[in-house]
């Protein structure tokens, strides 16, 4: 989970769809209109039985409408010859937070919001 959120957070389309399953995978076209500052990632449970498995998350960012924070319960499959687990599918929450310019930028720098991300 930890590397597919790094390959959003750095646009490594060719690396999130190496580890998507085939049957679900996006288009690479439609994975780079993603306008999406990613901000911070959290694992909250993650599950396996037999091959396939589930992982829960927060992931933090910020966009044009301000931040928000995608919660997900992904769901994967694990791909014997290939020794390799593969994003399914997900069940995912999008909600909007609302961070005042001087609260705790939600990054976790220690900062407040507008001397970090919301700068500008």
């Amino acid at each position: 989970m930890r590397a597919r959120y790094s390959a959003f957070a750095r646009d490594a389309y060719d690396a999130l769809i190496a580890t998507w399953d085939p049957a679900t995978c996006p288009t690479r076209d439609s994975l780079a209109t993603n306008t999406a500052r990613w901000l911070k990632l959290i694992i909250h449970d993650s599950t396996q039985q037999g091959e396939k498995g589930t992982v829960t998350f927060s992931a933090d960012f910020i966009d044009t409408d301000g931040f928000q924070r995608l919660t997900e319960t992904s769901r994967f499959r694990f791909v014997t010859h290939a020794d390799q687990w593969f994003y399914v599918d997900g069940d995912t929450q999008w909600r909007r937070r609302d961070i005042g310019r001087n609260a705790a930028c939600p990054c976790g720098s220690g900062l407040k919001a507008k001397r970090c991300c919301a700068r500008g």
